[in-house]
């Protein structure tokens, strides 16, 4: 029993340190650990906020909805766009207002540790009603992609603040990350939505099933290859100047 806590305790917050050193070590100018620490703490309570719009909102669902809209009200409305709208009120009126965020790699770098603070508590709540299994599958899929979804975000303040992009950068950004968040959490919803329907007695759509699972995993990969590529390229750019 002891062992298995351990286990899933390691599941739980192991993927959330390792992807906040990965970002942390990838910047050739590293930002101060206390700023970081605090906009990791910043991120983790922005679920409390994002709680208490969702909850109000969730009664708002058409009750008649089927599957799919019903996973496409639940994905975009009460979680990607509240999540991701207060990961960036962090990244705005917090972490680009330090004078350690001065180049385009420190967007990257506070917009993940923010949606790695949020991916955090998120992944204890999950788990606390779930097993290891879920606590290793979210570790591999969720925690990753809000990590993406934060590097996207940061980049966009980044460059709407080190550039003449402006707002427009911002907004560009914020459209991005809620698109990569809440299809990334249609494709899963929408499997359970309609798999909760096949249990009720309809026929089991197996292609649209796999289709939506396709459709998690493509917007998983791509926006974790768009966040490795980034990074890749901004720690270039730091070490040729």
């Amino acid at each position: 029993m002891y062992g298995r806590t351990v286990f899933t305790g390691a599941c739980t917050i192991l993927p959330v340190m390792l992807l906040l050193w990965y970002f942390y070590a990838r910047d050739a100018h590293r930002e101060p650990r206390a700023v970081l620490v605090r906009t990791f703490f910043l991120g983790l309570l922005a679920v409390v906020p994002v709680v208490a719009i969702a909850l109000p909102l969730s009664l708002l669902e058409p009750k008649t909805a089927g599957p799919l809209s019903a996973s496409l009200y639940e994905a975009f409305v009460l979680a990607a766009i509240p999540e991701e709208l207060l990961k960036l009120v962090v990244i705005r009126r917090f972490s680009a207002r330090q004078r350690s965020f001065d180049e385009p790699m420190d967007g990257v770098v506070y917009g993940a540790t923010a949606a790695l603070g949020f991916a955090a508590l998120e992944n204890v709540l999950y788990v606390m009603a779930g097993s290891w299994a879920t606590a290793l599958v979210r570790g591999m899929t969720a925690v990753p992609m809000h990590a993406a979804a934060g590097a996207i975000l940061g980049h966009s303040v980044a460059r709407a603040q080190l550039s003449a992009d402006g707002r427009r950068a911002v907004w560009k950004g914020l459209i991005a990350a809620v698109c990569v968040h809440g299809l990334y959490d249609f494709g899963l919803l929408g499997v359970a939505n309609v798999a909760a329907g096949t249990a009720q007695g309809a026929s089991a759509p197996g292609l649209e099933i796999l289709g939506l699972l396709l459709l998690a995993l493509a917007v998983l990969v791509g926006s974790v290859v768009w966040t490795l590529r980034t990074v890749r390229r901004l720690r270039r750019e730091q070490l040729e100047n």
